[in-house]
């Protein structure tokens, strides 16, 4: 009789660490998996403007209207992000390889979510820009056309921008970085 609870206590343990190991790589999985997924949807951002910028422009080397400044900073802008989202790709890559442990992906989790809030501060600095780009442009002043399409664009930018990083924020936020039986 001892030897049957013995049996049942251990296999009890066992089934418990085996259901929490499968939680914790859970909580690993959608962790990075959150992150890929995000990185595809700006990656996704970046191409778009990239391919349209050059096709909506008449002149995208040498702007003229505001139209073709709009384009010109949607462009540029975006090959900035391209580079970035490049590298971010294979950061993330490469860190979903490393050992880990449930309180090293927490910290990563909280880090992510800092750096996702203060981007999202600068997005409202872009929108603002933009908006007082638009407003200081005055029709017949040298500068009007660049200051309307580079505003405008700034808008656009940082307003994607800041939708997605209230997205991403958002997401990350649902994955609870602790497994059950804590």
């Amino acid at each position: 009789m001892k030897s049957l609870k013995t049996i049942i206590c251990t296999v009890i343990l066992i089934n418990s660490i085996q259901i929490y190991s499968q939680d914790t790589l859970s909580i690993k999985f959608k962790f990075y998996k959150q992150q890929q997924k995000s990185l595809l949807l700006l990656s996704s951002w970046s191409a778009v403007n990239l391919i349209a910028s050059p096709i909506f422009s008449n002149n995208l080397y040498s702007a003229k209207t505001s139209t073709d400044y709009f384009h010109q900073m949607n462009f540029n802008w975006n090959l900035i992000n391209a580079g970035i989202v490049t590298a971010s790709h294979i950061l993330v890559h490469k860190d979903n390889k490393k050992p880990w442990n449930l309180d090293l992906i927490s910290e990563k989790k909280k880090k992510a979510e800092k750096s996702i809030l203060i981007n999202m501060g600068l997005d409202l600095i872009y929108v603002i820009s933009g908006f007082a780009l638009n407003q200081t442009a005055k029709p017949n002043k040298d500068n009007f056309e660049i200051n309307k399409g580079y505003g405008s664009s700034l808008m656009i930018q940082g307003g994607y921008l800041f939708l997605y990083d209230a997205i991403f924020l958002h997401r990350l936020k649902k994955i609870d970085a602790k497994p059950k039986f804590d």
